[in-house]
């Protein structure tokens, strides 16, 4: 009735008995499980260590337009030759929520292992929805959650869906994601401003056992030192001039039963630093004013774009909190040794920004991916998202040209450029003084073909009146009514 082949992989036969015909023997187990991996709504398919096909249901025969005979025994990368399947063959773990694109369908699916006595003999991959369109929807249900706790509503947590990178430091980067998100030990994040190290923050939590629970945030850069004790561990009724009657609870009681994010940990003042050590420690807090200590449960995870170990040399760290953070440590890499990764992430990007925006941005010019590859990127992420939105506003082509904008180190002499800029002193302009001068100018073109009247100039530039307003204040062109 059935054949197994390495990996206890059932191949469904060509003439197999209905589930109804009533047969009482012992092969209506395997009827019942050769339906379950032959049914219409999810594709399964199976290699062995070889990388040979040694089982495939109807569904993925259907989009491959193949019979089976033409696709068992063959390997994995001739008949599908932009799937991954065999490097989980290689490295033994699993992948969740890579697209698969076959004959012009993307597929979200999960490849993972099979294993024999603890040795990989094979993998598998499989659909997690039967198209993109379904996955869109419940991820924007699911994954993306309003929690509330005593400061409010939470923001939207982001998911290992959301990272986006198949290089080699972003692999393993992700790897040890997974990894941290099975347990729950302190999570130290490094990296430059800007490689989404909340990103990954959130991705860990959202993957945990605590994903119910709270996700705080905390910019330990952004907190005045007066008021962080108070920010962090809350305070009692009477704690100082001007306490909130009934007292206040911190930010790490609002994250008890989820994980607080200990942002910009590097600039935690040293006096903070021994009180947190204190928490890390003992597993409790003390609000401010209290007498008594009040135990939580809570997972730190921090992160940093300074350099610790550095740091502690100075003294500006201690050292002992520096080794209670790095239990398990993260680093991610900035974008100029990823390159690779930018197209996939332009493509995300700009669907986001769409999306927010209503615009139709389709993708970016062949000469801004030859450009992007010898741009240096120091804002990482964040950056490279920054250009796109500019280029999003500024640009009617739905195709955007970043290559004007980026400072090319191979071109020093070169200055860049956007499409309607004047050339006033361009020369010596650098990029945020060039942009600043391409606001000016189209503002300038708008009050002019409108005659100085400035609602009409707002419905010229598509904006509310009152950003014209606020825009002619910054750049000093309050006293513009006639034309120039």
């Amino acid at each position: 009735m059935t054949s197994r082949r390495p990996g206890g992989v059932i191949k469904i036969p060509s003439d197999r008995v209905p589930l109804n015909s009533g047969k009482p023997d012992s092969s209506t187990d395997n009827l019942w499980i050769d339906s379950v991996l032959d049914n219409p709504f999810e594709g399964v398919l199976a290699i062995d260590e070889t990388g040979a096909i040694v089982f495939v249901n109807s569904f993925f025969l259907k989009l491959l337009g193949k019979p089976a005979k033409k696709v068992f025994n063959q390997k994995i990368w001739e008949v599908i030759p932009n799937c991954s399947l065999y490097d989980t063959v290689t490295q033994g773990y699993s992948q969740w929520g890579e697209t698969l694109k076959l004959n012009g369908r993307d597929l979200l699916v999960a490849r993972f292992p099979l294993k024999r006595e603890g040795r990989v003999v094979g993998a598998m991959v499989k659909t997690l929805f039967p198209d993109m369109a379904i996955a869109r929807g419940i991820a924007n249900k699911v994954t993306h959650p309003v929690k509330q706790n005593n400061y409010g509503p939470c923001r939207p947590l982001f998911t290992c869906l959301d990272i986006i990178g198949e290089s080699p430091p972003m692999l393993l980067a992700k790897k040890l994601a997974r990894r941290a998100s099975r347990t729950d030990s302190t999570v130290l994040i490094t990296g430059e401003s800007g490689t989404g190290k909340e990103v990954f923050a959130q991705a860990i939590h959202n993957r945990s056992i605590r994903r119910e629970g709270p996700f705080i945030r905390v910019n330990c850069a952004a907190v005045p030192e007066s008021l962080l004790e108070s920010e962090l561990f809350g305070f009692v009724d009477g704690a100082f001039t001007g306490a909130k009657r009934g007292g206040k609870p911190g930010k790490f009681e609002a994250a008890d039963g989820g994980a607080i994010f200990l942002d910009e940990i590097g600039d935690m003042p040293l006096t903070m630093q021994a009180k947190l050590l204190r928490v890390l420690q003992e597993k409790e807090v003390e609000r401010l004013g209290a007498t008594q200590p009040m135990k939580l449960d809570v997972r730190v995870i921090a992160a940093t774009n300074q350099d610790l170990v550095g740091l502690v040399k100075e003294r500006r760290f201690r050292e002992d909190l520096y080794y209670r953070f790095k239990v398990l440590e993260i680093h991610l890499p900035p974008l100029r040794e990823r390159t690779e990764d930018i197209p996939s992430l332009i493509e995300s990007i700009i669907g986001r920004i769409n999306l927010r925006l209503g615009t139709d941005a389709k993708g970016v010019t062949s000469n801004t991916l030859e450009s992007i590859n010898q741009y240096s990127w120091p804002g990482n992420i964040r950056e490279l998202e920054n250009l796109l939105e500019q280029a999003i506003n500024w640009s009617e082509d739905p195709y955007l040209d970043l290559s004007r904008v980026l400072s090319i180190p191979a071109k020093k002499g070169a200055v860049p450029r956007i499409p309607g800029t004047r050339h006033c002193a361009a020369d010596r302009m650098n990029y945020h003084d060039l942009l600043e001068e391409t606001e000016k100018n189209l503002i300038i073109d708008a009050l002019n073909q409108s005659n100085g009247n400035k609602a009409k100039a707002a419905r010229i530039l598509n904006i509310q009146r009152s950003v014209l307003y606020k825009k002619l204040e910054r750049l000093k062109l309050e006293g513009m009514n006639r034309r120039v």
